[in-house]
């Protein structure tokens, strides 16, 4: 989707799914910086029945991650999993560390079905400190 002929070009419930995505990203940078993690987490993690197919809510969160200025990968993996476990899709949000020179940077990652669909890029190279399973209170260390 280069432009806005292509937006428009999507299908009806695309360009609601895709502008949902933008929303709810643009919904989560601004929570984290205002609500305290324990929380924001249990909020993106409550499942619920929903419908709309997995690859398709993947789709509209990655498009718009390439969109959203400012949208860091452990916003794009917390609106994912928030958009996944409200139409009923299980997922887990992994963060991880890694030393670049003198210093620690770290790096989030979803996984879906056994599959990395967000923040794949280098994820490997980071030491995971913890996932959070959708549908969980707490993550688990290791």
């Amino acid at each position: 989707m280069k432009s806005l002929g292509s937006f428009i070009a999507l299908p009806g419930s695309d360009r609601r799914l895709l502008m949902q995505a933008i929303l709810m990203l643009m919904l989560v940078r601004g929570a984290l910086h205002l609500v305290p993690i324990a929380r924001l987490r249990d909020w993106t993690g409550r499942m619920q029945a929903g419908n709309r197919p997995a690859a398709r809510i993947i789709w509209a969160v990655r498009a718009a991650t390439r969109r959203v200025p400012g949208a860091t990968c452990l916003s794009s993996a917390l609106a994912l999993q928030r958009m996944l476990s409200s139409n009923g899709h299980r997922s887990q949000i992994h963060i991880g560390v890694a030393r670049v020179s003198s210093a620690f940077v770290a790096h989030a990652w979803l996984v879906h079905d056994g599959a990395v669909v967000i923040g794949e890029e280098e994820h490997e190279r980071y030491t995971r400190l913890t996932a959070w399973d959708a549908g969980q209170r707490f993550g688990s260390a290791g």
